[in-house]
């Protein structure tokens, strides 16, 4: 029996990233590495990097302002705002908070009514809030969800995931009858508990994780073997190929070229089952059939490029990959409607979720306005000396302040405002301006 699917899903989307990057090659050059190594061998091309103004909640708080604005949208319409991040401000007060303040002041209205929250588990936290979304505007057709996924991948100097760093946000609008993807409720998830990366209390703070790159590897390739073995049940395709299934693919990408490479053993076992190879070659040897380069250049290419001009994202990479995907599909006029796009989502500690969205009719006119080229095309480049003080916190001032965006003000030193965080908007003199009503504590200083 066809199951049927109520038409829930994402509706619209919308990408902040950093004005600044640091060319990898400028990288490659000060650390002594190969550039063709990061360039050939893992698609790492840019840099995206935060000024001394962002952080996880200005991005987030970009990214939501201009999904609700080119959607003509009021904070009183939406019913959640749920943030995944890794890159979160404070232990108790959730980072979607500063973000809806900041959306406030820019477009007016309150978020009052609406429930705000943050979820957490490394790189896979803004799927969970997808799936935790998508269950919930499921109950009422009048609901209406944002899930916006914002962090920046920041790793020590000198260590082999500094030159995997990126920054920025993804919000996702979840409604009824949406426009880009209907999403079954059919999730594949694989979990279990490892130190492959994570970021625990020590003696001082610190912006960097703990990680293990070859093990956090291994992790992934488990978790997703497993989560795609459980989406076979649960969503009835276990005598189907995935590869075949789906048209297009988008995977959380630590790296551009992460999914290519980690993908080998699902495919191979693919086409051993189908009798297409009587036996199984490597992984090096099966990446280079033809049948499989033929799949990389169909369904997973297009979610590379956007990686390799930003970085890393964790919890916005697999949105990013979406949004790559679907922008350069629009500008090919490719043929998806109704097809299926898969999706494997990945975050250390450690779990996968498998699951898949089903293009709708107006999915071109949606993804063609996304604007993710222009963006990308429209940064500034860093000298590696600029870059160096940013990512050593030692740039006084901001390198690059811009009119009209969200910008942190202050934080609170003091008694009851200790550590407070204060947001704002540039202005042209490069100072942020912040609503009296958002600074009761600071008024006349």
């Amino acid at each position: 029996m066809v199951k049927r699917h109520l038409p829930v899903g994402i509706d619209d989307m919308a990408a902040y990233v950093p004005a600044l990057y640091l060319d990898l090659r400028d990288l490659a050059e000060a650390r002594g590495i190969q550039y063709e190594k990061l360039a050939n061998g893992l698609g790492l091309l840019k840099m995206a990097f935060p000024d001394v103004h962002e952080d996880a909640a200005t991005m987030a708080a970009e990214a939501i302002a201009e999904l609700m604005e080119k959607n003509g949208l009021r904070p009183e319409q939406i019913g959640r705002v749920y943030l995944g991040t890794e890159s979160a401000l404070d232990g108790a007060k959730p980072t979607a908070t500063y973000a809806v303040e900041m959306v406030q002041q820019r477009l007016g209205g309150s978020f009052r009514h609406c429930d705000v929250a943050d979820m957490t588990f490394a790189c896979i936290a803004a799927t969970d809030a997808l799936e935790n979304c998508l269950d919930w505007v499921a109950g009422d057709e009048e609901r209406m969800a944002i899930v916006v996924a914002s962090d920046f991948a920041k790793y020590d100097i000198g260590s082999t995931g500094e030159y995997t760093q990126g920054a920025g946000a993804v919000a996702v609008l979840v409604k009824w009858n949406p426009r880009l993807l209907v999403i079954p409720r059919q999730f594949g998830v694989a979990m279990d508990s490892v130190h492959d990366f994570y970021k625990p209390r020590r003696a001082q703070f610190s912006e960097t994780p703990v990680f293990d790159g070859p093990f956090s590897n291994q992790c992934y390739q488990d978790r997703m073997t497993e989560a795609l073995a459980h989406f076979r049940q649960v969503s009835g395709a276990e005598e189907t190929a995935l590869s075949d299934r789906w048209e297009r693919m988008a995977f959380h990408l630590p790296y551009a070229f992460h999914a290519k490479r980690i993908f080998v053993e699902a495919f191979t076992k693919e086409m051993m089952a189908k009798g297409k190879w009587s036996t199984a070659p490597d992984a090096k040897s099966a990446s280079q059939t033809p049948e499989y380069q033929y799949f990389v250049k169909s369904k997973l290419e297009k979610a590379q490029w956007a990686s390799s001009q930003i970085g890393n994202l964790y919890t916005a990479s697999i949105f990013m990959a979406l949004m790559s995907t679907m922008e350069a599909d629009a500008l090919e006029n490719s043929p998806l409607e109704g097809k299926k796009f898969g999706f494997v989502a990945y975050g250390s500690g450690s779990k996968s979720k498998v699951f898949e969205g089903i293009v709708q009719p107006s999915w071109q006119s949606v993804a063609s306005q996304f604007g993710l080229s222009q963006k990308l095309d429209e940064r500034r480049a860093l000298d590696y000396k600029t870059y160096n003080d940013l990512h050593l916190n030692q740039c006084s001032s901001s390198v690059h302040p811009e009119e009209g965006r969200f910008a942190l003000h202050s934080i609170g030193e003091n008694g009851v405002v200790e550590g407070a965080r204060y947001y704002g908007i540039f202005h042209l003199n490069g100072r942020a301006v912040v609503k009296r009503e958002v600074l009761p504590e600071l008024v006349g200083q």
